[in-house]
């Protein structure tokens, strides 16, 4: 049993996951910090996370707004520098959503805002990180994707989030293809309709609530706790031989 265990271990492991502040990506940061990590949480607000004592993990809160290019390459210098030079995995959780309006009416300032965040940032970090992991010979990127890139949800409009997703997850093939060479993995870890403080308000209006458990196989909103898992499975040695794929956790609602 040791052995297995050792398989999801990230002891000795550095990481930087966007996106920290809240929600799933405040679960993914200390799921990475309990698996033994040194874990730098990149979030517009400062990252604040129940951690137990015994944890042997360590996290280091950056605030950054992804938005703006000259904060990200400031932050991506800076977390290499407090992680001794080397980023093993790369979480890019971080995104924005225009959640209600209506495709015709997205504005400039949201399609590049949408962008920046969604797109933009993490294909900078990745780059920026990719240069210690190929000369270590190993690392794990993982793309926190969205089932909106391959399945039209127009109940719920999001088009350019839906683009910003698809093109993030076309991004994840096309580096697992070119930097598997150098025993880099890079994933995508793609959630459902996940009950956070941002999608509460919407997911629990009676009408949206019924339509979602009405489609998704196992009948019930998933919660972030949910990927602690499928996490550790893509950044560790136990999915060592994973790479270009996209793991859902949405509960079967693409399954059908």
């Amino acid at each position: 049993m040791t052995e297995i265990a050792d398989l999801f271990s990230l002891k000795g492991k550095t990481a930087v996951i966007t996106g920290t502040s809240a929600g799933i990506g405040a679960r993914l940061a200390r799921t990475l910090v309990l698996a033994g990590a040194r874990v730098v949480a990149m979030a517009r607000r400062t990252t604040q996370i129940d951690l137990p004592s015994t944890s042997s993990g360590e996290l280091i809160s950056m605030n950054v707004d992804l938005e703006q290019p000259d904060q990200v390459a400031d932050a991506a210098r800076a977390s290499l520098e407090a992680l001794g030079g080397r980023v093993d995995i790369l979480v890019n959780n971080a995104a924005f959503v225009a959640g209600g309006v209506k495709a015709e009416e997205e504005s400039y300032e949201i399609i590049r805002h949408t962008l920046a965040v969604n797109l933009e940032a993490p294909i900078f970090l990745a780059q920026t990180f990719y240069p210690g992991m190929r000369a270590a010979g190993s690392g794990s990127i993982i793309n926190i994707g969205s089932i909106v890139a391959t399945a039209g949800i127009g109940r719920l409009p999001q088009a350019v989030y839906a683009a910003s997703k698809g093109g993030l997850e076309a991004i994840t093939r096309e580096w697992a293809a070119q930097w598997s060479r150098y025993g880099i993995r890079v994933n995508s870890l793609v959630p459902g309709f996940i009950e956070t403080e941002t999608t509460e308000a919407v997911i629990h209006i009676d009408k949206i609530q019924e339509w979602i458990l009405r489609n998704t196989l196992l009948p019930r909103h998933g919660q972030p706790a949910d990927f602690d898992g499928a996490l550790l499975l893509l950044a560790s040695d136990a999915g060592r031989y994973i790479t270009g794929q996209r793991l859902v956790v949405d509960g079967g609602w693409t399954a059908h």
